[in-house]
């Protein structure tokens, strides 16, 4: 599980796919920064983009309140540095720091899509944290509920 302590989601809409024979698709798009602390979660961070759905757990630290994708694509992503202001006035320093500006899509149920929006909407713009689980391919779950002998 690779965990972000500095996430923050700048914009979320929903968007349409057409898929096989013309059917339409729902989908939730989430445009995110994440802080990185180092290259381990780049790396991380591109494996769970490569290997295709992931669970993503967003927490808000203050109120414990958490809200849950369970399958969702984290689509390729950039590195960017911006420039931190931290005090004020003549005594601010400013410090540079790394992020990753991401682009998550994960499908909405046709009949309950509004409630996930709606859901969704107080973590909207604010710091809180993210996690990333790798869901486990159905070939693997079969091995690791395999006795021991």
């Amino acid at each position: 599980m690779l965990t972000f302590e500095n996430c923050m989601i700048k914009k979320y809409w929903p968007a349409e796919d057409k898929g096989e024979e013309e059917t339409i698709i729902r989908q939730l798009v989430i445009q995110a920064e994440v802080a990185i602390d180092n290259s381990r979660q780049v790396g991380e961070l591109y494996n769970n983009m490569v290997r295709g759905l992931v669970r993503l757990l967003f927490l808000d630290s203050l109120t414990g309140e958490e809200f849950v994708l369970q399958t969702a694509t984290i689509k390729p992503f950039n590195i960017k540095q911006k420039k931190v202001r931290i005090g004020k006035g003549e005594d601010a320093d400013i410090v540079k720091s790394e992020f990753a500006a991401l682009t998550i899509v994960s499908r909405i149920p046709d009949e309950d899509g509004g409630s996930i929006l709606a859901d969704l909407y107080p973590f909207f713009n604010i710091q809180i944290q993210l996690s990333i689980e790798e869901l486990q391919p159905f070939g693997n779950l079969e091995a690791q509920e395999a006795p021991v002998e």
